[in-house]
């Protein structure tokens, strides 16, 4: 079963310096299939993309994840665009002022909906998951921002 392709594009900026640039392909999991198929149906409530999630686990994704391995800090994603040809963007982002992200070693990401209405920015996981992708380990601080989109294509 074909599912929706992805990439995920990363920008780490460090005391006002760009450390780090990654672009890569993400998974698009099965858990996420449900909130598809209700959006296609017109059940609207909760089944968005709605939330980005990092944490510290690296073992790689799999098309049955449905959390992240070693959750650490959630967040509203900053907004969407969507190109009218089958694909949408979702801008999100990670600043000094989520504090309760800072001393998390980073090493994997996920997009999730937001069933149960989580409130955010906190560490409570969202449901259902969507899609995750793994990266190098970014050790994340008070003087850094990341900031990216996290693109699906249907």
């Amino acid at each position: 079963m074909r599912r929706p392709v992805g990439i995920v594009r990363i920008r780490v900026v460090e005391s006002g310096k760009v450390v780090w640039v990654h672009e890569g392909r993400n998974l698009f999991v099965f858990s996420g299939r449900p909130a598809l198929a209700s959006l296609i149906g017109g059940d609207t409530q909760g089944q968005f993309a709605a939330v980005i999630g990092f944490g510290s686990g690296s073992n790689p994704p799999t098309v049955t994840d449905t959390q992240l391995t070693a959750p650490g800090y959630y967040r509203a994603l900053d907004g969407h665009t969507v190109d009218g040809n089958g694909a949408v963007a979702f801008d999100w982002s990670l600043t000094g002022v989520d504090a309760g992200a800072q001393g998390l070693t980073i090493q994997e990401l996920a997009l999730f909906a937001n069933h149960a209405g989580i409130g955010l920015p906190g560490t409570t996981a969202p449901t259902p998951m969507l899609a995750r992708k793994t990266i190098a380990p970014i050790l994340f601080t008070a003087n850094m921002s990341l900031s990216g989109t996290w693109t699906l294509t249907f």
